[in-house]
């Protein structure tokens, strides 16, 4: 696709920008006196509050109002498959644990995905992960495995989290898209620090992260290995050392500041396309920001509903990318 095929979906995404919350708007969010009257003021904002019976259903109806937008004005559909991909995996681990615990795991599927749920649920069922896309098959395979004979979730999991995000990282390249190439990098390291510090409070040896950390061009995978097989404060020295260094002491900080951290960085790499007049990343960076802007809106209703003050969720609300 030529960047001029883009000029009519740019244009939509730039007229639906105007809609997105602002900082403003989430301010009066957050200083609404309670649940139910945040709940009427997004109501004003154009969330379809009335006809929804709980905020999971309200943010699942926009998160889906977005994904129609995308899908109807992308003139390369193929393109959108690197901002659903997470979700797919997401749902093949919901799917296994589903399948040998003997539970329900559609309610616990994410949308949009770029695999069709039912082909991921006849995959896990009949063993059958050949249906599967190429980029999910073995780490598929070898999730099912070692889940059918342990029963235990921790290394599955950590197969498929890696799985999806080296797939979103190779997905994002395949796009031409230096935006999501940054995009995927800082996500895999974040990930890969998260389970580097983890895996120090946890006991953790240098087996398990060598399996479950990724490593990227900002990140060196035995480098961080290293540091953490010596200690929260040297796991701290390097990440000062990479270009993620004001990071550092957010990990140790809590998990909710260095989640803050990463999202509001994947917003900051984004913000770019708000002034490209042609091409997939504006798209791209649309339903990013509002997959952004919809986790905001659910940690002010959670907070709202659990009645903490307006400072203490002042402190939760992401950058926003209008």
């Amino acid at each position: 696709m030529k960047d001029i095929d883009y000029a009519c979906a740019v244009a939509r995404i730039r007229y639906n920008e105007m809609s997105m919350l602002t900082g403003a708007d989430m301010e009066q969010l957050i200083s609404s006196p309670d649940y139910d009257s945040a709940l009427h003021r997004l109501s004003d904002f154009g969330y379809e509050v009335a006809s929804s019976s709980n905020s999971s259903e309200l943010l699942k109806k926009e998160i889906e109002k977005a994904w129609a937008l995308v899908s109807e004005i992308a003139p390369d559909k193929s393109e959108l498959n690197v901002l659903a991909v997470r979700n797919a995996f997401h749902n093949l681990k919901a799917a296994l644990k589903g399948y040998v615990s003997g539970g329900k795991c559609d309610e616990y599927y994410l949308e949009p995905s770029c695999v069709d749920n039912e082909i991921i649920t006849q995959a896990v069922t009949t063993g059958d992960f050949g249906l599967l896309p190429e980029y999910m098959c073995d780490a598929a395979r070898e999730s099912y495995a070692v889940l059918t004979s342990t029963g235990k979730g921790q290394i599955p999991d950590v197969i498929l989290d890696r799985a999806a995000l080296d797939t979103f990282e190779m997905m994002a390249r395949e796009t031409g898209s230096g935006m999501l190439c940054e995009v995927a990098q800082l996500l895999i390291a974040a990930a890969d620090v998260k389970i580097a510090y983890r895996s120090i409070l946890t006991g953790k040896d240098e087996e398990f992260m060598d399996r479950a950390i990724s490593g990227c061009e900002a990140i060196d995978k035995k480098s961080l290995i290293t540091a953490a097989s010596e200690g929260v404060q040297a796991l701290v020295d390097y990440i000062s050392s990479t270009r993620f260094s004001d990071a550092a002491e957010l990990i140790i900080q809590s998990p909710a500041a260095f989640e803050k951290w990463c999202d509001d960085s994947v917003v900051r790499l984004i913000s770019g396309a708000k002034y490209s007049a042609f091409g997939f990343e504006p798209i791209a960076a649309y339903f990013l920001a509002k997959e952004n802007e919809i986790k905001t809106v659910r940690i002010i209703l959670s907070a709202k509903q659990n009645s903490l003050p307006p400072e203490i969720i002042r402190e939760r609300v992401r950058l926003l990318y209008v």
